[in-house]
């Protein structure tokens, strides 16, 4: 599992005093981090200080969020919560929901993390778009398909396939 930050972590990151913050802020870090695992892969830090630096700020950007909106949930729960500017109408989606369905949240170190940080067997998430999502689907010799994440595709070596017009998906080498 990974490791939830602390209130005084939350406190550093947003500048705000460790004193301001409620009961719900250590639940917002475990739910933040939980989020980060399921939306990444991931069970532990990537082992790099740059890398686990940025998920640690993605976990409690994150959790930020969630315990700035907590006050508001009732009203961010509901299914049909929209906003019309003169003709033009959207659906206000919540930061999770975004997260969930892999969209961009609009959190920087999130959306930053979870594009660099996702670990294979995980197609579209983050910013990524689906052209860039499938282009971690590799062939593998024996037929089967291979997704990788966006860690692992800058150490793969790649082999050349001669059918390449036949088969456009590139090859594991």
């Amino acid at each position: 599992m990974l490791p939830v930050p602390t209130v005084a972590q939350l406190a550093a990151f947003t500048g705000r005093p460790q004193n301001t913050f409620g009961p719900f802020a250590s639940q917002a870090l475990a739910q933040a981090t939980l989020l980060f695992s399921i939306s990444t892969t991931r069970t532990e830090l990537p082992g790099t200080p740059d890398l686990d630096q940025l998920a640690t700020n993605a976990i409690i950007e994150m959790a930020d969020r969630l315990y700035l909106e907590q006050p508001y949930a009732a009203e961010k729960a509901r299914p049909y919560t929209s906003e019309t500017t003169l003709d033009y109408s959207y659906s206000k989606g919540s930061v999770v929901a975004k997260a969930k369905g892999g969209q961009p949240t609009g959190l920087l170190w999130w959306d930053l993390a979870v594009q660099e940080l996702t670990t294979a067997g995980r197609l579209l998430t983050g910013g990524g778009s689906i052209a860039a999502g499938l282009g971690g689907v590799y062939e593998a010799d024996d037929g089967s398909l291979v997704i990788l994440g966006p860690d692992q595709l800058d150490q793969q070596p790649f082999g050349h396939d001669v059918n390449a017009e036949l088969n456009p998906r590139p090859r594991l080498g």
